[in-house]
């Protein structure tokens, strides 16, 4: 069936990877993938493994260096994503060597874990400095770009953990919070021909082995457990979201193991009195929450609201 498919290519497309220098890692797949259909990468890697403190180093110039040495055009940086300025420093490195980016892979992430109440401030601070903020500054440093060309593609890394895991709190919330900004950003990027969608990947990487509860992969060399799945399993679906033909925008698609879905918002029909009191709330309680009747919210692109009307211009 594959073969009947037209090949999806990346030829002369600027990319940026952030996190892409584990080994396992989602990063690195995603930017091989890119770089043999075509595409010239950026490969961003703070240096760092997995949980932030240079555990398991990651290595952007070693994905780099794979890259070129199968022919494909990479460049490695080394900027944190986690401020404004380093985030302006990973963009400028692909404006330096290639003059623009159309597509953006924010990819980059620690992985610290625990329960709430113990969950050491320092780990609060990374994980919304990274996952978040990191997040947003990467957008906001190639929206200009992007905006001026007419054209971009941006896919944002979100988690299954975001609707409740345990000892993730503050992940699962960060990572909520990149969904929803994925989805205004959806709406504000379309006049530009911008697309920004969010992927929740699911696979053996470095991040497992600092995780507690989580099995730990394999040795390097062996196949991963067929639960977790590999980094290559998910790639299809990050370059998918990062092709010029992807039909959607402001989605939220989960891949693992070779199995892709998508996840949206819903509401119920609920129930409603002006004058309610506490009692009548009590007394239909059930109504609110009956899931029956529900609708999602839809496609933030068509039916997505702008307070006080979308700005005037239109480009």
């Amino acid at each position: 069936m594959s073969g009947e498919q037209p090949t999806l290519r990346f030829d002369d497309r600027v990319v940026v990877v952030t996190g892409a220098g584990g080994n396992p890692g989602l990063g690195r797949s995603y930017a091989q993938l890119l770089a043999r259909r075509g595409a010239r990468v950026v490969v961003n890697d703070l240096g760092v493994g997995p949980d932030g403190r240079g555990t398991y180093a990651a290595s952007a110039e070693t994905i780099a260096a794979e890259i070129r040495a199968e022919g494909g055009e990479a460049i490695a940086d080394t900027h944190s994503v986690a401020t404004e300025d380093g985030a302006k420093g990973v963009v400028g490195t692909a404006l330096d060597a290639w003059g623009r980016v159309d597509v953006l892979i924010n990819n980059a992430g620690v992985f610290r874990v625990g329960e709430f109440d113990r969950l050491p401030s320092d780990a609060i601070s990374a994980l919304v400095d990274v996952h978040l903020m990191g997040t947003i500054w990467m957008c906001r440093a190639v929206w200009p770009h992007m905006r001026e060309a007419g054209y971009g593609r941006i896919v944002n890394t979100t988690s299954g953990a975001m609707t409740g895991a345990g000892y993730s709190s503050v992940y699962g919330a960060a990572k909520a919070g990149v969904w929803s900004l994925t989805r205004t950003l959806a709406l504000e990027g379309h006049r530009h021909g911008i697309v920004v969608n969010a992927l929740a990947p699911g696979a053996a990487t470095g991040s497992v082995r600092v995780a507690p509860g989580i099995p730990a992969p394999p040795e390097t060399g062996h196949p991963a457990p067929p639960e977790i799945g590999t980094p290559e399993m998910v790639a299809p679906a990050a370059a998918y979201l990062a092709h010029e033909s992807c039909p959607c925008s402001g989605a939220g698609i989960h891949s693992e193991s070779g199995r892709v879905w998508e996840s949206y918002f819903a509401q119920t029909e609920g129930w409603g009195n002006p004058g309610m009191t506490v009692e009548d709330l009590a007394a239909h309680w059930h109504r609110v929450v009956d899931r029956k009747q529900s609708r999602d919210y839809g496609d933030p692109v068509r039916d997505g609201f702008w307070p006080g009307g979308p700005p005037e211009d239109s480009r």
